[in-house]
């Protein structure tokens, strides 16, 4: 998560050390198990900011994805790392904040997951998001998530409509798709918007 996202990286700590982990749905997200057993992906790179325990990660991981998982909770990258353990894959876990990756993660991913990440930040970064999302990108990788209607003012999480994913990333993707999934688990119904984002 970012540090001045209005919700510091000790707030985020303490939902670790409390074991709060009310966003949390114990699997990985419906939607993007759907679209990724349904659709062919190059089994390249992969990345996932804002991982959390990181049941994407383990599933990507467990289907011959190379990923990098970002957070940047001790909290959080330590609970991967036994999930990862126990299921006996690997992946690179980076604890950092996802907007100091540096040069070396430019054009090195084909697909990046989002699952409530971009709801977690401050809209103020969500620019920045974009243009990251858009620099580790490899030109025509993808960017595949969920992202998180509230219909609130404040967050976390922060509402996120289709008119905010249009407005984003329309510039540098191209939209494949996006649509209010009927896929989201139960406590999610109805707020969740999917997208296939290309980069151009």
């Amino acid at each position: 998560m970012a540090e001045d996202s209005g919700y510091s990286k000790e707030d985020w700590q303490k939902h670790y050390d409390e074991d709060d982990l009310r966003w949390d749905l114990g699997e990985v997200s419906p939607p993007l198990r759907h679209f990724l057993e349904n659709n062919p992906i190059s089994k390249d790179r992969a990345l996932v900011p804002g991982c959390g325990q990181g049941h994407e990660v383990v599933y990507l991981a467990q289907n011959g994805f190379a990923v990098t998982a970002v957070d940047y909770t001790k909290g959080a990258t330590q609970k991967l790392a036994r999930n990862l353990a126990r299921n006996r894959v690997g992946a690179e876990v980076i604890c950092a904040n996802f907007f100091n990756l540096g040069l070396e993660h430019k054009n090195r991913y084909n697909l990046m997951l989002e699952q409530t990440f971009f709801c977690a930040i401050h809209p103020t970064l969500r620019n920045r998001y974009v243009d990251l999302v858009s620099r580790v990108l490899k030109p025509g990788g993808f960017l595949v998530g969920v992202f998180y209607e509230t219909g609130e003012e404040d967050g976390p999480p922060f509402n996120t409509t289709r008119a905010h994913i249009l407005r984003h990333f329309s510039g540098p993707f191209q939209i494949e798709q996006l649509e209010k999934t009927n896929r989201s688990a139960e406590k999610r119904q109805g707020k969740e918007w999917f997208a296939v984002l290309k980069k151009r």
